[in-house]
């Protein structure tokens, strides 16, 4: 019973929590049709952004994976209960029907990402460089947060060892990881090669499926379908072939790398262009949503990625600039 209620506060985290910070920052930037899963996946980079910034703190402080954990939870906690009364204020806006079919409509891709994520934990042996485990397992252990390097279980001695931590400390997905397994008390191993994979792989399949609308809008259904289905099976393809050519999507879905440049960086090239294929003018670009959208994919892929904050920059600021010079090439109002 007590796993029960453990797998259901890691749904929350993963699943519900972000849905609705989605939701409430969908609303409040007047969109009419709310999408679930650009909900979800605006939530949840929403709040890997704001993770980053306080384990940052937390880091450079030099404080311990408790701390951050509480002061995670307390966050976590304030920003539901105002996303809650956000919800309630504009409840007569908030049609049940209307989520009882964006819901039915989730149905065929959920059982695509069970699919997905079952294949990945049953059939798939997990890459023997990634360190995420031992990572984890050493943050819950001492608790502590990059202070002891996790191959060796000591405080580091050499040189190349505290700078090797440096550099995780920088992209610190891993501590989120430390945070989850630390609020349920799981074992860190299951935690990340069974478990963690159920709230992965949503990410990775909500991305391509907004993709995929975007390339092929209204009745193309074969075609998103045929998009989708030439995605995974490109995915599957380190399985089979040279692995220092590919992010392993299947073997460590959890590592920051594959997350970033599979899922992340997708989505926020898509948050660029907007719902429209149109060029947006500059002046959107300065907009509020689009400057939470920016914020929260720069610190997010900064998160999981060594160098994201500057690829996310950089491809904003190269769209940007594009868009200035079709727009004026073409004698539109910039």
């Amino acid at each position: 019973m007590l796993i029960v209620f453990k797998l259901l506060v890691l749904t929350g985290i993963w699943y519900i929590f972000p849905t609705a910070v989605g939701f409430v920052v969908e609303k409040q930037s007047g969109a009419q049709n709310i999408d679930f899963l650009q909900c979800y996946l605006k939530g949840i980079i929403i709040l890997f952004g704001l993770f980053y910034l306080i384990a940052r703190i937390v880091i450079m402080q030099k404080l311990s994976l408790s701390v951050l954990t509480e002061i995670w939870c307390k966050v976590m906690i304030l920003v539901i209960i105002l996303a809650l009364a956000f919800i309630f204020w504009k409840r007569k806006e908030i049609r049940l029907s209307d989520i009882i079919r964006e819901v039915k409509k989730l149905i065929p891709g959920i059982l695509v990402v069970i699919i997905l994520t079952v294949f990945s934990v049953g059939a798939v042996t997990v890459s023997q460089k990634d360190n995420t485990v031992e990572s984890v397992l050493t943050m819950y252990t001492f608790d502590t947060l990059y202070q002891i390097n996790p191959m060796t279980g000591k405080a580091p001695m050499l040189p190349v060892e505290k700078e090797l931590l440096a550099q995780m400390a920088g992209s610190p997905l891993d501590a989120y990881y430390a945070v989850c397994l630390k609020i349920c008390n799981l074992n860190p191993a299951k935690f990340i090669r069974m478990i963690l994979p159920f709230f992965m792989f949503p990410i990775y399949y909500a991305v391509y499926v907004l993709w995929a609308g975007f390339l092929f809008p209204g009745e193309k259904a074969g075609k998103r379908y045929m998009f989708l289905a030439m995605i995974w099976v490109l995915y599957a393809i380190p399985l089979a072939a040279d692995k220092a050519f590919y992010f392993s999507v299947f073997q460590n879905e959890w590592n920051g790398e594959p997350l970033f440049f599979l899922a992340l960086l997708p989505w926020s090239i898509l948050q660029i262009f907007g719902k429209e294929k149109e060029l947006r003018s500059l002046k959107n670009y300065a907009s509020v949503p689009v400057l939470i959208c920016y914020v929260a994919s720069a610190l997010a892929g900064q998160l999981m990625y060594e160098k994201g904050f500057f690829m996310i920059t950089f491809a904003w600021v190269a769209v940007i600039v594009m868009t200035g010079i079709m727009r004026w090439k073409n004698g539109s109002s910039i």
